[in-house]
């Protein structure tokens, strides 16, 4: 190592001249030169260099320091959701897909931390962000029922939150529908962000969608709704929502009340026959009283349908004529 520093010196001596040098070695080069005790070859380097202004530094540990900057100069930016404003309220929503069918829950929590609770019951047959979407939508809309500016809105759902923030494109048709009637009404809060959030904090949400699927009753403090149809109108293209078929499209059963044969209702307390359906014949000792009696019965078949067959109804008069008078005697017409 010493005789290293002597060869760099004598063949680059000009620049030993007429510039300091400094040697950095993990070798007590400073110690060996310098000792009084040095001698051989050791004293000779020492006594060739002595002329020049050399400085010796340990060597500090390269590979380590150059990770400890690479670290800092690339150190990962944790993102931190933004503190929660004095003035913005909270919306925790989930949805949730079950055997009972869709539930989503629903939880407003005002800068004073008053909260909210909404259980939702979804009556149609839809996919799991379908729920997501509503509990979303029917969140917004009730913080705009309630006059709410500012509002954070946290869900565990990743797919809901990156579209309805507009970071990820819908490619599914009622997704892209449910993501701009999210954006429509988020339109109308001065303030209003979609936050994605661990489903370990978003469980009171949770919580009200399970509640929502049992049929014990709700505790205090909690509201229940019910959604019958969708909030979008269901794209056929797409089968995230389904959608029953038309009904024309579906075969007539007379079994069925609301088929175009059998007996269908067409008002409260009021019985239409179709013509051609299978009725029973009124027995002994009955009488059709009220709406729908035979005679109103008689009004609203089909005049194409066939008339009554005459000879039945002879036939029922002769049958009557003589019980009437097995009952009351032989009449005074067959006496005389």
């Amino acid at each position: 190592m010493c005789y290293g520093v002597y060869f760099a010196a004598k063949k680059l001596k000009p620049y030993f001249q007429e510039h300091p040098i400094t040697v950095v070695c993990t070798a007590p080069l400073a110690e060996i030169i310098g000792s009084r005790d040095a001698s051989g070859r050791v004293a000779k380097w020492a006594i060739a260099l002595a002329p020049y202004r050399i400085f010796y530094q340990p060597r500090p540990a390269i590979k380590s320091q150059a990770l400890a900057d690479f670290l800092v100069d690339w150190a990962e930016t944790q993102y931190l959701p933004p503190a929660p404003d004095s003035t913005h309220w909270r919306m925790h929503f989930d949805g949730s897909k079950m055997r009972t069918g869709l539930r989503a829950g629903i939880v407003l929590t005002s800068p004073k931390g008053d909260k909210l609770r909404y259980t939702l019951q979804i009556h149609f047959a839809a996919s799991n962000n379908v729920a997501e979407y509503e509990a979303l939508i029917r969140g917004l809309r009730l913080a705009k029922e309630l006059g709410i500016r500012r509002i954070l809105c946290y869900g565990d759902s990743d797919l809901v939150v990156q579209q309805s923030s507009g970071d990820w494109d819908a490619k599914d048709a009622n997704m892209a529908s449910y993501r701009f009637l999210v954006q429509q009404i988020s339109g109308y809060f001065e303030g209003c962000e979609f936050l994605h959030v661990p489903r370990a904090d978003n469980d009171q949400a949770d919580a009200l969608a399970r509640m929502g699927s049992t049929r014990q009753a709700l505790p205090t403090g909690v509201s229940l709704q019910r959604l019958l149809k969708p909030s979008i109108k269901p794209s056929p293209e797409s089968d995230s929502i389904f959608v029953p078929p038309a009904p024309d499209a579906v075969e007539s059963d007379w079994r069925n009340p609301a088929g175009g044969s059998g007996t269908s209702t067409s008002g409260p307390g009021t019985t239409v026959v179709a013509p051609g359906s299978r009725t029973s014949e009124p027995g002994p000792g009955t009488a059709a009283v009220g709406p729908g009696t035979a005679a109103a019965q008689e009004a609203v078949v089909d005049s194409n349908s066939p008339p009554p067959n005459p000879p039945t109804r002879v036939t029922v008069a002769v049958l009557k004529q003589k019980k009437s008078q097995l009952h009351h005697g032989p009449s005074p017409s067959s006496t005389s």
